[in-house]
Formats: C-alpha cells, structure tokens, sequence
C-alpha cells in the first residue's frame, strides 16, 4: 500500500521552490484542464508555492498564450451550449466560479446574445439558438410532464427553468406554452443538430 505524503511536509517543501519550480508546477496543473489565471493562482498558493513566485509564473504563462481566460470562458459557453441548455445567468456564475473575471464573462456571453440576433450563418454552420429557444428546448427535452394539474405543472416546468438560469418572464412563458401544447397532444421539440441529450 502506497504511503500518503504529509501535507506539511509538501507545503513546507513548496515554500522554497524558486521560480523555475513555481512555472513548472503551474504548467503541470495546467495539463489536466484549462484553468483561469484566478484559479490557478489560489490552486498553487493553496499547495503552498510563494505568492511572488506563483504571480510571475502565472503572468509568464498569460503571455506565452497557456493561459487565456477569454478563450477558457468561450469554450465553456459553447460547451454547455451543446449539451446542458443553460441560460445567461446560471453560465454568469459557473464562469465565476471558474475565476473568470466578470468583464470577460459579460462580453462572452452578449456575444453569445448578438450570434443568435445576428447575421445568418455560411451554409453547413450551426445556426445559434435564441435565449428562448434555449429555454423551449430544455422545457421539451429536460422537463417531464406527469399529467396532473395544468396550474401545478406550469410552475414545476418554470422553476426547472429557472434553476437552469433562464430569466423568469421567459421561464414562465415557455412553462405555460408548453403544458397547453402537451394538452394539445403535441409532439415535443426534437433537440437542433449538434445538441446532445447529456444533462
């Protein structure tokens, strides 16, 4: 059985680590997943590397290009896109979360908001779904309906969309559109090409 190293004992070896140690720490954790610059930050002072140390690291690595905030939070947002319907809201905060910084979160997602109004695509492209027809997606394909009652159904289906970020108005709306249609005997929504049903 492998024996668990003392964290102390890592902390206190980190501690004196020079600045070439530092870069190659951040780099290695970097080789798992991209992280933002915040994130990696608080993960290599966390480890116990000197903060002066891990700054310079960090800048060096943001401006070889490794480290890209704006590129990580597109990434995402297309991400979650493909699978998971989320409204601008609940991806503010994952991208938070993150360590994305606020402005760059912002700008990715109104130009998130702009694809969608904007210009129509080159053919073979994907063309981006509204806001709204996020959420009627996710009303379709996530939300089950049990049959009971109209007024109870319409605001399970609006919270559920509510939780996954979309604003109220909207969420209520698409709610009640979508147990009228269900009443109707409709034919749920097929998810856009390129959609995946993971949750």
């Amino acid at each position: 059985m492998r024996r668990r190293k003392d964290p102390a004992l890592i902390k206190e070896r980190h501690a004196g680590a020079d600045a070439a140690a530092v870069l190659e720490a951040a780099a290695r954790s970097l080789s798992g997943a991209p992280r933002s610059k915040r994130s990696l930050v608080e993960r290599l002072i966390t480890a116990g590397y000197p903060e002066e140390h891990v700054i310079t690291a960090t800048d060096r690595l943001e401006a070889v290009g490794i480290i890209d905030d704006e590129r990580l939070a597109r990434s995402l947002v297309e991400s979650r896109d493909r699978s998971r319907q989320r409204g601008d809201r609940a991806l503010a905060q994952e991208l938070r979360r993150r360590g994305v910084p606020d402005e760059i979160a912002v700008r990715v997602l109104a130009e998130r908001s702009d694809e969608a109004e904007g210009e129509p695509l080159r053919e073979g492209e994907q063309t981006p779904l509204s806001a709204e027809e996020r959420a009627a997606y996710a009303a379709a394909a996530k939300v089950r309906l049990r049959g009971g009652d109209a007024r109870a159904e319409v605001q399970r289906v609006a919270q559920a969309l509510a939780r996954r970020g979309f604003p109220s108005g909207l969420s209520w709306r698409i709610a009640r559109e979508r147990v009228a249609g269900a009443g109707e005997g409709s034919v749920p929504l097929q998810p856009p090409e390129g959609l995946g049903e993971a949750d």
